[in-house]
């Protein structure tokens, strides 16, 4: 808290919202009456929302092009006010964008974000008033380097594997160098092809959620034949990163890399890292985490300024 205002970050992602303290998946569908139940319900301008479910496995380009990711902002926030035993506050929010998107998309996100200051709405049963007192717009992985590591020194390469992309990002010293890369084989790619290949392999397709476990711990309850050939296909989805890594120029004996995103624990459980100088962030919560440290950052480099002139 800062001068009584909270500052929160939140994780826009393909799959899963994300905050400091929670994470739930990135749906949301309107209901015509309201139920009897209300977990998980979204009440916003007279209109209900189920928030949660199944999400589309695609990678969502543009996150302002309709109103699901500001109602999930919503959610998002009753959510993290919840943890803080809150229901009203100011809010200083802080977001993050991956890095190819950026600079153009920004300033769009920001105002679509800061639509509306003073907000009222109820999430589960109840009821919140938020003055949104300023929106701050990040780069994915920078927030995480810049403020959650605490040793960025000389040069790493940031593999930042979400749902939709892997983003290779150079720091040096802790700040971008400019070199950026992309690759559309991320979660949900690695989700698709191991679904493909078993039904490939064993005639049967497997629910992401199976397979999505298998991505987070290394292993799931399942019969043999499952666990072998999942196995096989995620330590072959992990030769294609380094592939991807490599073929970017980067020498895998010599980069200090650094793992983060949904997908950063495919690579540490199923990788080839042996001899080589990684490093895992496996927080799904770090980009939310390093969003509010950024916020803090300005806040206290501001404040810093002010006392030196009225000293």
């Amino acid at each position: 808290m800062l001068n009584n205002t909270e500052i929160i970050g939140i994780d826009h992602g393909n799959r899963n919202m994300k905050t400091a303290s929670s994470v739930f998946s990135a749906a949301i569908q309107p209901l015509q009456t309201r139920p009897d139940s209300l977990e998980n319900i979204l009440e916003y301008q007279n209109k209900i929302y189920y928030v949660g479910g199944q999400v589309p496995v695609m990678e969502r380009v543009d996150k302002t092009d309709n109103d699901d990711y500001y109602l999930l902002t919503l959610a998002a926030l009753a959510k993290e006010l919840k943890f803080r035993k809150l229901t009203s506050s100011k809010v200083m929010l802080g977001t993050a964008l991956p890095p190819r998107r950026f600079q153009q998309q920004k300033d769009g996100f920001k105002k679509y974000l800061s639509k509306t200051k003073e907000l009222h709405f109820k999430f589960e049963g109840i009821h919140y008033h938020v003055t949104l007192e300023n929106v701050y717009v990040f780069m994915q992985g920078h927030v995480v380097i810049h403020t959650l590591i605490k040793d960025n020194s000389g040069f790493c390469l940031l593999i930042d594997i979400g749902g939709g992309t892997v983003d290779l990002v150079g720091f040096v010293d802790g700040m971008p160098d400019g070199n950026y890369a992309i690759s559309d084989k991320a979660a949900l790619y690695c989700i698709n092809r191991v679904n493909e290949e078993m039904v490939a392999r064993l005639g049967a397709s497997v629910p992401p959620f199976f397979i999505e476990s298998f991505m987070r711990y290394g292993d799931y309850e399942c019969p043999d034949k499952y666990r072998i050939e999942i196995t096989k296909c995620l330590r072959e989805y992990s030769s294609e990163i380094y592939d991807i890594i490599q073929s970017n120029n980067y020498n895998l004996d010599l980069t200090n890399m650094v793992f983060m995103g949904g997908g950063a624990s495919i690579i540490q459980h199923f990788g080839n890292n042996k001899d080589r100088n990684v490093k895992f962030v496996t927080d799904v919560c770090a980009n939310a985490k390093g969003c509010e440290e950024a916020v803090k950052s300005i806040m206290r480099a501001r404040r810093k300024i002010q006392n030196e002139r009225t000293a």
